[in-house]
């Protein structure tokens, strides 16, 4: 029982403190010439010899078991267990001479069970034996476990539900799904500690052994499971089944989603420009007490100011046709194909410079309000980064504020959002911000975000010098190029 106890231990922890307690009871049991009573300790022996890399002598014992060297105790389906939980497993040939002691344990006659086709189908999973795969969950498992076992089943029903996933069957990780939740949730509801740090794929989660058997636990397992559904979901672009699913997964356990699993969403819907869902998923994270990264704030903010490539912007034309908001004679004459680079932060050759520094639209759709204000969303973009602020306890009428550093992007964005309604001094003071943190942050060179997004740079500084020019600051505008000489910058279209 001790030795269960440690090798299960550094089977939900992967700590190595477990496998040195255990290995101080074979020693003392050996020193000491203690009976062995059972094929337990040989079978935790195997376990040991299996989680230390040690897999030749594990082997050993097997087979001295087989051989009656040990005394009469045979291999039985813990030893199998044992063996096929190799931790280090991972290449072809650790497949194949796992799959077989599968056919070997068959031809004995002892019966698979879920803790035998679970690290058999992982490992299968990992290395694309995708058939196997197959076979192993066609294959007949052990009878349902009971309620007092339910973290045990999320646990493998997870693993089975991530191996068909691995083969594309949404229907088979559903299902495996429904039968989890069928199980009663544990009394145990001491918390983990920093639960959100558990938030990984099912197969790498690692939670503390005393901990195995709580509420919490079982919730991670289970939230693993939506989560790994959900995304291939969004990568299927089946987004509303992915909405409905997070939207369950919300009633159903009482942890929050992992910021992971917000960020799918953030991503998908601002490639989109689906700004009232980004406001829907910002408003969730908030009451969910996920508080949103820096990726998230700049696809929050960037979504609001960036003109999509023109096969994006003709979709968006034609929804908006489609929702009433856009006059149907604008579908006849949008011509996207001559449209702009869809960056915000790269210049249009083709039309006359706008004072405003920001990308051109089509010049003949270029007076329509209604196709201007379905691009561009300069009020939702500053709400964000006023959101952005409050989140990092930052204060944003402050530019030398260190609470807060916006990226590139994100001030970019911001300085185009400000531009577009006509704020020039706050336009100035965001410039401000960001020269002032990267000169604190790089005062001998160049900043090495000024190499990696040259392009929003340079406008930033042609805003900037717009703004300085409309609020008639000459000697901001002097330091403004004083910075682009400086940092080696130039302006766009200049030589």
């Amino acid at each position: 029982m001790i030795l269960r106890t440690f090798n299960n231990q550094f089977m939900f922890e992967y700590s190595t403190v477990a496998l040195e307690r255990t290995q101080f009871v074979i020693n003392f049991y050996r020193q000491r010439k203690l009976p062995i009573t059972g094929s337990a300790f040989y079978n935790e022996c195997i376990r040991l010899n299996i989680y230390q890399n040690n897999r030749a002598a594990a082997y050993k014992i097997k087979e001295d078991m087989d051989a009656g060297v040990l005394g009469d105790f045979k291999a039985d389906i813990h030893t199998y267990v044992a063996i096929f939980n190799d931790v280090h497993a991972s290449t072809r040939e650790d497949l194949a001479l796992l799959t077989t002691y599968y056919d070997e344990m068959l031809g004995r006659g002892i019966q698979p069970t879920d803790l035998v086709q679970k690290p058999l189908i992982r490992l299968a999973r990992k290395i694309g034996e995708i058939p196997l795969v197959r076979a192993l969950l066609e294959s007949p498992g052990t009878a349902k476990l009971t309620d007092i076992h339910s973290t045990t089943a999320a646990r493998l029903l997870s693993n089975k539900a991530q191996a068909y996933i691995a083969q594309y069957d949404l229907v088979g990780a559903r299902t495996q799904l429904e039968e989890l939740l069928l199980y009663h949730i544990p009394k145990d509801t001491r918390l983990l500690p920093s639960t959100q740090g558990y938030a990984t794929g099912s197969s790498d989660i690692r939670i503390p052994y005393e901990f195995t058997r709580t509420r919490d636990a079982f919730f991670i397992y289970v939230r693993s499971l939506y989560e790994s559904i959900i995304r291939i979901y969004i990568i299927r672009h089946r987004i509303r089944e992915a909405h409905e699913l997070l939207d369950d997964m919300r009633r159903t356990i009482y942890l929050p989603p992992s910021r992971m699993a917000y960020n799918w969403f953030i991503r998908y819907h601002a490639k989109r420009k689906n700004i009232h869902r980004l406001h829907e998923i910002h408003d969730m994270m908030l009451q969910d007490g996920v508080a949103p990264d820096e990726y998230a704030y700049t696809k929050f903010i960037t979504a609001c100011m960036y003109q999509p490539r023109p096969r994006r912007l003709r979709k968006l034309v034609d929804k908006a046709i489609n929702d009433g908001k856009l006059p149907k004679t604008l579908g006849a004459s949008f011509e996207p194909a001559d449209g702009p680079d869809p960056a915000i932060d790269e210049a249009q050759d083709e039309s006359a410079p706008r004072p405003s520094g920001l990308p051109e639209i089509p010049k003949h759709i270029a007076e329509l309000t209604s196709v201007h204000d379905l691009v561009f969303h300069p009020e939702d973009c500053v709400r964000f980064y006023q959101s952005m602020f409050l989140e990092f306890d930052g204060r944003i009428k402050n530019s030398r504020d260190e609470q807060c550093l916006p990226n590139a992007h994100i001030i970019n964005a911001v300085m185009c959002a400000y531009t577009m309604l006509e704020r020039p001094s706050l336009v100035l003071r965001e410039f401000i911000r960001y020269a002032y943190h990267q000169s604190r942050l790089y005062p001998h060179q160049p900043p090495p975000d000024i190499k990696a997004n040259i392009v929003p740079v340079a406008h930033m500084f042609k805003m900037a010098l717009d703004a300085s020019d409309a609020t008639d600051n000459q000697e901001q505008s002097q330091r403004i190029h004083t910075q682009m000489v400086r940092w080696g910058v130039r302006l766009p279209n200049s030589t």
